[in-house]
């Protein structure tokens, strides 16, 4: 179940045109896309009509459907975290598990952890975007490769 004020700011989204584009329990992408302005695609059509028969349209709107394409991703707020050692929920203020008494302060992702390459934020291996700035993490490995 979603909080109030997520789901408001998801509602806000949509009605400006935003898409659900993924959805996780605590985790939501929302992508909102454009094919570029009338006045783009007009003077397109005047520079290029004789020569491509249109398809330069067509090119320009799929370059702005790549190009301008944005990307939000929203994410759930947690008012506890879960102890490595004990499983038991720990709230985020705490610097120790009220359970089993383990320093949750200073305990390491238990997958290692990757930096992403956009915000150097510390992403757990095999996630699929970061949740501090929200880059697909594919996208930017296999850029930087």
């Amino acid at each position: 179940m979603r909080s109030k004020r997520l789901q408001r700011e998801i509602d806000d989204l949509v009605a400006q045109g935003w898409r659900i584009e993924e959805e996780t329990p605590d985790r939501i992408v929302l992508v909102d896309r454009e094919f570029g302005s009338l006045a783009s695609h007009v003077l397109v059509a005047l520079l290029t009509f004789w020569f491509t028969m249109g398809l330069g349209n067509v090119v320009w709107a799929a370059y702005n459907y790549v190009s301008k394409s944005r990307r939000r991703v929203l994410w759930e707020e947690r008012d506890a975290t879960t102890c490595p050692s004990c499983g038991a929920d720990v709230p985020t203020s705490a610097d120790y598990c009220p359970s089993c008494g383990e320093d949750v302060a200073t305990v390491t992702e238990p997958n290692g952890g990757i930096a992403c390459p956009e915000c150097d934020a510390i992403v757990t291996d095999g996630s699929r975007y970061c949740p501090s700035c929200g880059t697909k993490l594919a996208d930017a490995v296999d850029a930087s490769s």
